[in-house]
């Protein structure tokens, strides 16, 4: 069992929600969307360390379960700096872009641009067969009644084309929802790249002023 999935264990033996509306509670109460605490709690989702501390807080967890919930997110967090060490390994591609894995969906890790990330996300929609954008927003919209989605709305055929058009990154949680409707199931090493390639962004923009 890694680390992740121990880590949803110990939040699902805290939480357990009655309805819709109690899981909805929870996430009034730490400032979040109700799917993106959902995902958190069932593991399909690895929150920063604030984000954590702020559920666990709601939860009202105790001070030693506290401390090994936080245990569990750390060596989470360890495990996906592996993988990108891991990754960074391999040979480069002859194109800047990561080609799609013939038999499993595309790595994010070796990105360190926007420009990089941004192709990226195209690929990630060539892999789950090339839907049209109109079939992506029907697929938005199925999430969104049922409320599963990582983002607070429909994402909009229009939205999804300057995603996929981006000189700059998109939104974290427009990127989540685009993830999910693909079928992408390791959205972790997405959100882990957004956060390094958007540190970098930062950066450049701050040598630049």
């Amino acid at each position: 069992m890694s680390a992740r999935e121990e880590l949803s264990h110990e939040l699902q033996k805290h939480h357990h929600p009655a309805s819709v509306r109690s899981m909805e509670a929870l996430a009034l109460r730490v400032g979040m969307s109700p799917s993106f605490v959902h995902g958190i709690i069932q593991g399909r989702l690895l929150p920063l360390e604030g984000e954590l501390k702020a559920l666990l807080k709601a939860m009202d967890v105790g001070e030693r379960a506290q401390q090994r919930a936080l245990l569990l997110h750390g060596e989470a967090m360890a495990e996906l700096h592996t993988r990108a060490r891991t990754s960074a390994k391999r040979p480069p591609a002859t194109d800047w872009r990561v080609p799609v894995p013939p038999a499993g969906e595309p790595d994010p890790v070796l990105f360190s641009t926007v420009q990089e990330f941004v192709a990226g996300l195209e690929d990630v929609r060539i892999w789950a067969g090339e839907p049209s954008l109109r079939h992506l927003e029907e697929r938005s919209a199925r999430l969104h009644q049922q409320r599963q989605t990582a983002y607070g709305r429909v994402l909009r055929r229009s939205t999804i084309s300057d995603m996929l058009n981006a000189t700059s990154l998109p939104q974290m949680e427009k990127v989540r929802h685009f993830l999910q409707i693909c079928g992408v199931r390791d959205i972790d090493a997405w959100v882990y790249t957004w956060r390094r390639v958007r540190t970098i962004e930062r950066a450049a923009l701050r040598r630049a002023a």
